[in-house]
């Protein structure tokens, strides 16, 4: 093969790395991301929900919906993100975030350059309307759970200095195809 040859075949590989990166990212972001919004103090509604102006006091996120790459290349591994966890108070607060009932391997994540990844801490005051970012990747079970929400837990936001819970937000990653009524063998 000639040098246009080869120049040819880098053209047409670094095309199809950037197509196939395009879907891999349309892929994730219908299916593998959730995104939420929280609020703290707060309880109830008030304390979060898919977007700040959709607070319904939880968070689920449709497994159905992840393309066909993501479920070739990380079938199992889902990310739920908030760039809006917001102090509505009237008092500055060190927070911790603390998770429950999802599994083990759940990793906790903030950009916040006060983050303390190993205590789930943001280590510093924030003022009343600071706001700072927080995820979570969940690697779900393999096999899933046969029913309508296989994997679901709560996130907490925790006052640092007092150990008071100022928030709590369920999260359930739900799928298709199963009866949701309270007496079904499969309902959550």
């Amino acid at each position: 093969m000639g040098s246009r040859g080869k120049s040819f075949a880098w053209v047409i590989l670094g095309m199809t790395l950037v197509f196939s990166l395009g879907a891999y990212n349309k892929s994730i972001s219908a299916g593998e991301r959730g995104g939420f919004v929280m609020n703290y103090p707060a309880t109830g509604k008030d304390a979060g929900g898919p977007s700040p102006r959709a607070l319904t006091g939880a968070v689920i996120v449709t497994l159905d919906s992840r393309g066909i790459i993501k479920r070739t290349v990380q079938p199992h591994v889902v990310e739920i993100a908030s760039h809006v966890v917001t102090n509505v108070g009237d008092t500055s607060r060190r927070i911790r975030f603390k998770t429950s009932g999802f599994p083990a391997d759940t990793e906790l994540h903030s950009r916040d350059r006060a983050w303390n990844a190993r205590t789930g801490e943001i280590e510093r005051d924030l003022a009343p309307g600071a706001v700072v970012d927080f995820s979570m990747t969940v690697r779900l079970p393999d096999p899933l759970p046969v029913r309508s929400v296989p994997v679901s837990g709560t996130i907490a936001i925790i006052d640092a200095s007092s150990g008071k819970q100022l928030s709590t937000l369920p999260v359930m990653f739900q799928q298709s195809g199963f009866a949701t009524a309270g007496d079904d063998c499969c309902a959550p």
